[in-house]
């Protein structure tokens, strides 16, 4: 057990022990596709205090449930991360829909975001149609793409809960009115949080997207605008280094 092509750290193994515990919680959720491992755990860069980031591909026109589902059965096994509670909780970055899993900000500050995923649970075509549709992250960095799960073969781990609810779920059509419905009322909240919290519009804090295809966001900062807002850093003092160097005509 341990994140492919890296040394792992005592604390990134301690974190993916953890993982490994929640996985079967994580797959009572129907509609789940694919399971991947971000952040600081997946960099290898983890301290004692970091919680455990994941990327989660759901199944087309159900991502609102498939979160729904996610949120609440990991707030009722006190796995999620909350406000008081973050070390070694799971955090949800991001929702994609597995027709069109493709990950938002195309630039190589974005790239440099997702570089390090690594999928934890899901079957190899459906990790291998994600990698096709996000290649163009190898346009800015040197990502070693795998379609390996971290904690081996998905089959062994017992899915019949996930199954049947979701069969359940599918045969009534309840599936697709619950969808419409935690649309409306996710969209609502998680909107009018954003406006309360990011005055500026227009900054690149106010970074989210709310879609039927894609749920990313991140409170109270995105990673996407801390890795912009360190890279206009070293611009601006790279500039101001070579102005200062510049010899006078």
């Amino acid at each position: 057990m341990r994140l492919m092509n890296n040394n792992s750290k005592p604390q990134t193994e301690i974190k993916l022990a953890e993982l490994k515990r929640s996985l079967p919680v994580l797959l009572l959720a129907p509609y789940t596709r694919i399971i991947f491992l971000a952040g600081s755990v997946a960099a290898n860069t983890a301290t004692e205090e970091s919680d455990i980031d994941l990327v989660v591909v759901s199944k087309n026109k159900k991502i609102w449930l498939n979160k729904f589902f996610l949120e609440m059965i990991t707030r009722i096994f006190r796995i999620k991360r909350t406000k008081n509670r973050t070390r070694n909780k799971i955090c949800f970055n991001m929702f994609l829909s597995d027709k069109n899993p493709f990950l938002p900000h195309r630039d190589s500050i974005g790239a440099d975001c997702y570089k390090n995923l690594q999928p934890v649970w899901g079957e190899t075509k459906e990790t291998e149609i994600f990698w096709k549709k996000n290649l163009w992250i190898k346009k800015f960095c040197d990502s070693k793409i795998t379609t390996e799960n971290i904690f081996g073969d998905s089959k062994k781990i017992f899915l019949a809960p996930q199954k049947t609810l979701e069969f359940v779920l599918t045969v009534t059509g309840l599936g697709t009115v619950l969808e419409k419905i935690f649309f409306i009322i996710q969209y609502q909240y998680l909107k009018k949080k954003f406006d309360r919290l990011v005055l500026d519009k227009n900054s690149a804090d106010y970074d989210f997207f709310l879609t039927p295809h894609l749920i990313a966001y991140h409170f109270p900062i995105s990673n996407y605008a801390l890795k912009l807002r360190e890279y206009e850093k070293k611009q601006a003092y790279s500039a101001i280094v070579e102005k200062t160097t510049q010899k006078p005509l």
